[in-house]
């Protein structure tokens, strides 16, 4: 865990308490719920070079744009000084502080009754605001310093034998098709790149988004594809659904009827969203594998059981599980 130097650092340059700080999680960053004027906030610490604050600056910017102008999402808020992030240094480690308010609402599996047709719908609506606003966003000084979307690196040599070499073979022909795609203005722009259920939290039928630390210059379709894919894998196992592609092809129609209120798109890209899914099943495997020590020990049943199924339906040419569907 961050140390006590680094969180007062963090204290000091967004102007709270650190008694009130509280320990969420430690993933991709480490986040701690704090008060101030008796209000929640959430400190995002990013262990990244400095040269990564310029970075995270245009995600949070960008953020503020969407809110100002209509979008629930937890608001990031200024340091004393007035800006976006904060550098935060203890020897020789370096981290990128954020932070942001603090959202009401639950995830959608505290209540089961909230997983269906309203939510989809209104899943897609807040995505269709946010792709549409972000057509005429302008980044100013910041302009490209998130990243485009490209193909992987995969440098780990476990990953290139096997059934892995499999499932890189399948990544980088999936890849290859994504990179002849066209990026018009009007497909392609900065993009969550990771608005699954468990980012955004549902308060009286409204949700907000949050975690837009993935965010880069993609194609609107793969947006949401992303969230499909991540819909099917948490929330297609009812009786009510039939099968996984049953499921996806029900949870996009609803999808789709709310984003195309807020925003068009071309029937050819919505017939390109099964690609984008494949896509999103395919590279997960390389981000749970990235640091992976090539011990079958060290995976667990469910990445082994995972591992061996996709590359069955890859060998037999089948298309994942929830891409077998026709939009």
């Amino acid at each position: 865990m961050v140390g006590n130097e680094i969180l007062s650092q963090a204290a000091d340059s967004f102007g709270f308490d650190t008694n009130t700080l509280k320990f969420v999680s430690n993933s991709c960053n480490e986040v701690y719920r704090f008060n101030k004027g008796h209000k929640e906030y959430f400190l995002r610490l990013s262990e990244k070079p400095v040269e990564f604050e310029l970075n995270i600056k245009a995600e949070v910017h960008w953020v503020r744009y969407l809110v100002e102008r209509g979008i629930h999402a937890s608001l990031p808020i200024q340091t004393i000084e007035g800006e976006l992030t904060a550098v935060c240094k203890h020897y020789e480690k370096c981290y990128i502080a954020t932070a942001f308010e603090g959202a009401s609402g639950i995830f959608f599996d505290n209540d089961p009754q909230l997983w269906g047709q309203s939510l989809f719908k209104t899943w897609g609506e807040t995505m269709g605001s946010m792709h549409r606003l972000t057509k005429s966003y302008d980044p100013g000084d910041l302009k490209n310093k998130r990243m485009e979307w490209n193909v992987a690196e995969i440098n780990n040599p476990h990953l290139h034998f096997g059934n892995y070499q499999i499932l890189l073979n399948k990544l980088r022909t999936i890849e290859k098709e994504m990179k002849n795609l066209p990026r018009s203005k009007e497909s392609y722009g900065l993009i969550h790149y990771d608005f699954h259920p468990y980012n955004f939290l549902i308060d009286q039928g409204k949700i907000t988004v949050f975690d837009f630390d993935d965010s880069l210059y993609g194609w609107f379709a793969l947006d949401i594809g992303i969230a499909a894919t991540h819909a099917v894998w948490w929330g297609s196992d009812y009786k009510a659904w039939g099968s996984k592609h049953e499921f996806a092809k029900h949870f996009l129609n609803e999808f789709l009827e709310g984003y195309i209120k807020q925003n068009s798109m071309g029937q050819e890209w919505i017939q390109r969203i099964p690609l984008f899914m494949e896509y999103r099943n395919i590279s997960s495997f390389f981000w749970w594998l990235n640091n992976w020590n090539g011990k079958e020990e060290n995976l667990t049943d469910f990445q082994k059981n995972a591992i061996i199924e996709t590359v069955k339906l890859i060998e037999s040419d089948k298309p994942l599980d929830g891409c077998d569907i026709k939009l």
